[in-house]
C-alpha cells in the first residue's frame, strides 16, 4: 500500500484551462458557501468563515468574465 502525504493549506487550489475561444478558471476553496464577484479583471470571492469572512483574490485575464460558484468550486468563464 503506497501513502500519499496531503498537505493542508489556507490557499485554494486555483486551475487555469485554454480553449480557443475562451479561458476558464477554477479554484476549490473547500466545501463553503459564498459570494464571487468579478470587478476590474479581478474575481472576488468572499466566504464567510468563524473569525469573520475570508476574502480571495483570482487574476482573471480579461473584461468580459462570468462567475459562480457552487459547493466552494468557483468558476469564471473569460471569453475571447
Amino acid at each position: 500500500m503506497h501513502s500519499i502525504d496531503i498537505q493542508q493549506s489556507d490557499e485554494p487550489m486555483v486551475r487555469r484551462y485554454e480553449y480557443e475561444d475562451s479561458s476558464v478558471v477554477v479554484a476549490d476553496v473547500g466545501s463553503v458557501e459564498g459570494t464571487v464577484d468579478v470587478v476590474d479583471g479581478t474575481a472576488l470571492v468572499v466566504v464567510p468563515g468563524s473569525d469573520g469572512d475570508d476574502q480571495y483574490e483570482i487574476d482573471v485575464p480579461g473584461e468580459e468574465a462570468k462567475a459562480v460558484m457552487r459547493n466552494g468550486v468557483v468558476t469564471v468563464e473569460i471569453e475571447r
